[in-house]
């Protein structure tokens, strides 16, 4: 499967046995053994250490939270799409990793964020997830506001480089 992340095309190669996984993502390979599944979420042992994971899957893109952090990857379907996809703008929208509510929003339209920065406070399952800026640049449109509820396909907010 070919999936875009950060503007880079990554190519995901998995191999399974039982509950061992092989994934390489890009130039990046992990083993780990999957201990419990349950809805969206997996409790994994990975270099001795438990983690849960978080993930939902949607037509197009594949949303994963670990260690506090939210990864979102666009699935590349064809080769018009793979060339698109390369030379896309520097935008980054901020979509939340399951349904839930606005718990804070740290950021207003015009603002400048770097990369790395919590954007955005989402509970969903019990759990507040921080959403992070991926990229470094200005806020240009807000949303949302707290005590929102959201899905996972929503636009919370859209950050320009």
């Amino acid at each position: 499967m070919i999936l875009k992340y950060n503007n880079e095309i990554l190519e995901l190669d998995s191999k399974i046995n039982n509950n061992n996984y092989d994934v390489t993502l890009g130039d990046n390979s992990v083993n780990f053994r999957v201990i419990n599944r349950v809805l969206n979420k997996l409790d994994i042992i990975i270099e001795d250490n438990n983690k849960e994971i978080y993930y939902t899957l949607n037509k197009d893109k594949i949303f994963i939270h670990l260690d506090g952090k939210q990864y979102i990857f666009n699935k590349v379907e064809d080769e018009l799409e793979l060339e698109s996809a390369a030379f896309s703008d520097n935008i980054e929208n901020i979509i939340p990793p399951m349904p839930g509510t606005i718990i804070k929003v740290n950021v207003s339209e015009g603002d400048s964020v770097d990369e790395g920065h919590v954007v955005i406070v989402v509970e969903a399952m019990k759990m507040e997830t921080n959403l992070y800026s991926r990229i470094s640049g200005k806020v240009t449109s807000v949303n949302v506001k707290e005590g929102d509820r959201v899905d996972s396909e929503d636009v919370l907010l859209v950050i320009e480089k």
